[in-house]
């Protein structure tokens, strides 16, 4: 039975909505305390970190060299391919490592029996994916500003494209992260993860891509494109929390057991 309660403005708060806010408030913070607990670790150990970085100064440096003859009326059609080709490149990388300290010392297990909500699990590992990649991002832009005229841009509107770059890693992180969960419980199937994981990202970084040659070349519809991602963040993050916990645990016994014995029935 539900006790309806008038709010601030007229409508009534049920005690499931109460209950519902109260979880999610709980799953919040939750996640944020793994979160930080996992940027913690890595702060001290500097192992993802580092990998990551020295992958996208690699990426760079050989993008420049690949590519610093061309003319600068092209270079607005080069540049977006640089920056999200090397968000991709890094994002395989962190993703085939975010559930490593979980899976050598074994800890996922006792995270799973621990009284912590599996969405919170999936949002923290989403948010450290993130932060390493907006830092390694941050290389590119940086050092794609300096490298290519056409990317100046980038100087120019900080703003715009702090908010492209954010957007973008989101949406990769938020749908990479599902599926480095399902491969955590195996050590030998991160080749696996890129195959995987190249496709079902390529709406959210073909998004990015528009948008940011929006940007360089100065288009009205700029704002357009960061809506379209953003809107690809929302249904990224929501189908992840979703299908985060059938695809980390699996389908449990009882309900491959009903499963199976209805398709006897038929």
């Amino acid at each position: 039975m539900s006790v309806a309660i008038a709010g601030p403005v007229g409508a009534p708060v049920t005690r499931s909505d109460r209950v519902t806010t109260l979880l999610g408030m709980v799953a919040l913070r939750q996640a944020w305390l793994l979160a930080v607990n996992d940027l913690r670790q890595e702060a001290r150990d500097l192992e993802l970190i580092l990998t990551s970085s020295f992958f996208s100064l690699v990426v760079l440096i050989m993008l420049g060299m690949s590519f610093s003859a061309l003319g600068v009326s092209s270079q607005p059609l080069a540049v977006p391919g640089m920056l999200w080709l090397s968000v991709a490149f890094v994002g395989a990388l962190t993703l085939g490592r975010i559930f490593t300290r979980e899976r050598e010392f074994d800890t996922l297990r006792a995270l799973l029996v621990a009284p912590v909500e599996r969405v919170s699990i999936y949002l923290a590992k989403a948010f450290v994916t993130l932060v390493i990649l907006l830092g390694c991002s941050l290389i590119t832009v940086l050092g794609l500003t300096l490298l290519f005229p056409a990317a100046q841009p980038f100087a120019q509107r900080p703003m715009a494209t702090a908010a492209l770059v954010l957007m973008g890693c989101t949406a990769y992180a938020g749908v990479g992260t599902l599926f480095a969960a399902g491969l955590a419980s195996s050590s030998g199937k991160n080749v696996l993860l890129s195959v995987i994981l190249y496709p079902l990202t390529m709406p959210s970084l073909l998004f990015a891509l528009v948008a940011t040659r929006s940007l360089l070349e100065g288009h009205e519809s700029f704002t357009t494109y960061l809506g379209q991602l953003a809107a690809t963040n929302v249904l990224a993050f929501v189908v992840g929390a979703w299908l985060f916990e059938p695809v980390l645990v699996g389908v449990p016994q009882k309900r491959r057991g009903t499963a199976r014995a209805a398709r006897r029935r038929r």
